[in-house]
């Protein structure tokens, strides 16, 4: 197994950290930790140009937005296929050599991916096959990551580090798309060189950074299905775990398709913005889930963190059904960054609960079984496609919204380990 330090002494290339403050970025303070943030920056700077990228790309070659949405399920596919194997990997190999390689495999698929258009052969089939191990290589990146946060900061640290973690992603979140706009002035390829040289970035940081890892012992070795099978049993045996992984089904199926499926609806259909108000209402849910994750970095001694949860599910829920309702741009703009705010105060609360939860040598495998609920995320974006064609973007969102709010309310009513948090 990893052998990591202590939560009391985390790692560092440079010798003790320097004492702990109460800041809002004192997990920087780390060295290791720093390093593994200064990566994601380079990493998720390159995910979401891709993601602009990939759809302009797609439209290019089929001009069927049907082909948009089954390019999105092949990238979304492996979190649901390889979510569990992601967990196990994580949880018998060298970390930091999984991330490494999931990172170099992503930055692969984007030079090959940008000298295919460059040199005019591009076909469907290579954006699908590409999408589909770009969303492979995610989940042991995901994995990988996030069971690597409490070996590098101390535990009262771990949701700081979580939230500033998704800090980076939030971020980028913002500039990224900004940057893949300006160069899809030049072609799709320069965005995909630009993602590539992003990558590689990434790829540095994590180089340098100082992780101790000792293998197994001959005698405790065991086989990659009774380490599945011992994560599960891990699972099962623990009631307050699966409570905190309960609502996330909720959240990734009737919420989180607002982003891609309604916000591009409303941005044409509701609020007449046209197509540059897509990338406007994008970045205003950017910036709403920055200040989100800034707002929980900040946080110290969280108490009643499962109440917290559903809390912030329903707020999420709410703002959106008054998304739903307006047509006043200011109000749904703050409606918008309401929900990205709750959305990323739910998902690093989680992600940090979780962690905390559980002993270092489970961290993968119960981090993974959050792909599980992000594998859902197609046919949530299915329905919410159904809904919006049937009854409106508008009234669609609604029902989506309202589903949402109701099954919250009833886990914080009736799912008791959730309420003992």
């Amino acid at each position: 197994m990893v052998k990591e330090a202590t939560d009391s002494q985390p790692n560092s290339p440079s010798g003790p950290p320097p004492a702990r403050g109460r800041s809002t970025f004192s997990s920087l303070k780390y060295p290791n930790y720093r390093l593994l943030w200064l990566a994601q920056i380079g990493r998720t700077a390159a995910m979401w140009m891709e993601q602009i990228a990939r759809p302009v790309l797609i439209l290019q070659l089929t001009d069927s937005p049907l082909q948009v949405g089954l390019v999105v399920a092949a990238r979304m596919a492996p979190q649901l296929i390889l979510g569990l194997l992601a967990g196990v990997v994580a949880d018998r190999w060298d970390r930091k050599r999984v991330l490494l390689a999931a990172q170099a495999v992503t930055t692969s698929t984007h030079f090959i991916l940008g000298a295919l258009v460059l040199a005019g052969v591009v076909e469907p089939w290579h954006v699908f096959a590409l999408a589909f191990v770009t969303g492979s290589a995610l989940v042991f990146n995901q994995t990988s990551r996030s069971s690597l946060i409490p070996s590098l900061v101390p535990k009262d640290e771990v949701l700081n580090a979580v939230a500033l973690n998704t800090t980076a992603l939030n971020l980028m979140r913002i500039l990224g798309p900004a940057l893949a706009g300006v160069l899809l002035l030049w072609g799709i390829s320069p965005v995909y060189f630009v993602s590539g040289i992003l990558g590689i970035w990434g790829i540095i940081f994590v180089s340098f950074m100082e992780i101790r890892f000792e293998p197994r012992k001959t005698e405790d070795q065991t086989g990659w299905l009774e380490d599945l099978r011992a994560g599960l049993r891990f699972m099962m045996d623990n009631p307050a775990i699966i409570a905190v992984l309960g609502p996330p089904l909720i959240m990734f199926v009737f919420g989180i398709p607002y982003l891609n499926v309604f916000v591009p609806l409303f941005a044409k259909d509701v609020l007449d913005l046209g197509d540059s108000g897509v990338g406007a209402l994008v970045a205003a849910a950017g910036a709403g889930a920055l200040v989100g994750s800034l707002f929980i970095a900040s946080q110290r001694n969280l108490k009643r963190q499962g109440l917290l949860l559903v809390l912030f599910i329903a707020l999420f829920a709410s703002a959106l059904i008054v998304f739903s309702r307006t047509t006043y741009l200011p109000l749904s703009i703050v409606a918008l960054m309401a929900a990205a705010s709750m959305s990323t105060c739910y998902m690093a609360l989680t992600n940090s609960l979780l962690l905390n939860m559980s002993p270092p040598n489970m961290h993968g495998r119960v981090i993974s079984l959050m792909s599980l609920d992000r594998g859902l995320i197609p046919a949530g974006a299915a329905l919410a496609g159904a809904l919006a064609a049937k009854m409106g973007p508008q009234d669609g969102l609604f029902v989506m919204a309202s589903i949402c709010l109701v099954l919250a309310v009833l886990a914080g009513l009736f799912a008791t380990p959730l309420r003992r948090l």
